[in-house]
């Protein structure tokens, strides 16, 4: 008895466990890499920092980036491969990292056209949304195709136990349960305010991946 009393005291808690990382300086300037390889087409990345996984404009950045180049509907495939064919395939993304991450634009441009004149390009649709804006209609399509893939994701147990993982890392299991609010509480000046912090020229990160024969 005394040994299956001795053997059921509760374990004392430990201490809290406080994720501190060390972060990464806040970019000033734009930063350039040209590299070259044997591959088919060239290729452009562009990078531009945006906030971490659960800060409180993730949001709005994520459905930026589903408004630039998400699927064939998005601004940037619309512009630049079906009105002007200048890109092969282009796309818009974010890293959906805990930490300050990055919303990415990667393309691989058609034969003839040059990287130069494909940044150009890029350059320009980004001017453009800066200065008209996201419309209702975008944002509401985008906001449908985010709903749809988080109602996917919860089919399997799988990706259901690795987002209560990912939640309960980043501090607090509960906001796996919040993503479909927060996802419908972007508004329309969410998204336009998280452009104008986020696609600045001056402070994005690009590459040019030239194809050599």
């Amino acid at each position: 008895k005394a040994l299956c009393k001795k053997w059921f005291e509760p374990i004392a808690a430990g201490t809290d466990y406080i994720r501190e990382i060390p972060q990464e300086p806040t970019q000033t300037d734009a930063r350039f890499l040209e590299t070259e390889a044997k591959v088919p087409l060239n290729a452009l990345y562009k990078t531009y920092l945006m906030p971490g996984r659960y800060a409180d404009d993730f949001y709005a950045a994520d459905l930026l980036s589903d408004v630039l180049g998400r699927g064939k509907s998005s601004r940037l495939h619309q512009q630049l491969v079906k009105q002007r064919p200048l890109f092969n395939t282009i796309n818009g993304y974010i890293t959906s990292s805990l930490d300050p991450g990055l919303l990415v634009i990667s393309g691989n441009l058609n034969k003839g056209v040059s990287i130069e004149d494909g940044e150009a390009a890029i350059k320009e649709l980004i001017d453009k949304m800066l200065q008209d804006g996201v419309s209702e209609a975008e944002l509401s399509k985008v906001k449908n195709q985010a709903e749809s893939t988080l109602a996917f994701s919860e089919i399997e147990l799988l990706n259901r136990a690795m987002n209560l993982a990912f939640a309960a890392n980043a501090g607090n299991a509960n906001w796996v349960n919040q993503e479909s609010e927060k996802i419908q509480g972007v508004s329309v000046s969410d998204v336009n305010q998280a452009a104008h912090r986020l696609l600045n020229h001056s402070k994005c990160s690009t590459m040019y991946y030239r194809a050599v024969s």
